[in-house]
């Protein structure tokens, strides 16, 4: 139990930091953990396709192998999969009603998922595990999260293409798992690099969406 409660201590402290960026009208407490909760159920059949890809020989040997696991299996199998998620559970549920709605209904899935596979992880290999994966892959998946919210935020609001919305998660968790596959200092060392640069850019969404957020509420409040 100690183990699992190291899991889930940085998904929470996330869940709820996230859950605060909306200051103006915060989403239903609710549908934030129906979203959490859809997020975390993922991880099966995630893990099952991911399987079965591997074993059908889509990963080769060497740099091919990074770079068909890391892309055309973990990130677009994770990402597709929460991007639909999303899509049915949140924005045709018209639960998207503003871009900071986006990044939280997003972000809810992601770290509903992170959860799941952190469990997973720090229960088979412990206290090091648990303490590295809570600075590097659980935020990690939720600035995943916040690179789908944007996109569906600029989709609804800006028209951009819709599939940027499968495809730019999938995209930034490839690179992600590109440079953690490679087990070499510089690999880490790019990893590092590549947090760091996400983490800031995300920041950055966030106020955007917040900022934008309040734009579309003070336009319809001085419509109605």
């Amino acid at each position: 139990m100690l183990y699992v409660a190291l899991a889930l201590l940085p998904v929470m402290i996330l869940l709820i930091w996230l859950y605060t960026r909306d200051s103006l009208h915060p989403e239903p407490k609710r549908s934030v953990y129906r979203l959490f909760l859809l997020g975390a159920a993922i991880v099966l059949p995630a893990g099952l396709i991911e399987r079965q890809m591997l074993e059908s020989g889509m990963a080769h040997d060497g740099w091919r192998t990074v770079f068909m696991t890391a892309f055309f299996i973990a990130g677009l199998v994770e990402e597709f999969l929460k991007a639909g998620i999303l899509e049915r559970a949140a924005f045709q549920q018209g639960l998207l009603r503003s871009p900071v709605d986006c990044m939280i209904y997003s972000g809810a899935v992601a770290l509903g998922f992170a959860a799941i596979e952190n469990i997973l992880y720090v229960t088979s290999s412990g206290f090091n595990t648990a303490i590295l994966r809570s600075v590097t892959a659980v935020p990690a998946h939720l600035m995943f999260g916040i690179v789908m919210g944007t996109a569906f935020a600029r989709h609804i609001w800006l028209q951009t293409p819709r599939p940027f919305v499968y495809v730019l998660p999938a995209i930034a968790h490839g690179i992600y798992d590109t440079f953690a596959l490679t087990n070499s200092w510089l690999g880490d060392a790019l990893l590092f690099l590549y947090l760091v640069g996400l983490l800031e850019w995300s920041l950055r969404r966030l106020d955007w969406a917040a900022k934008f957020s309040e734009h579309l509420w003070t336009e319809r409040t001085a419509l109605s």
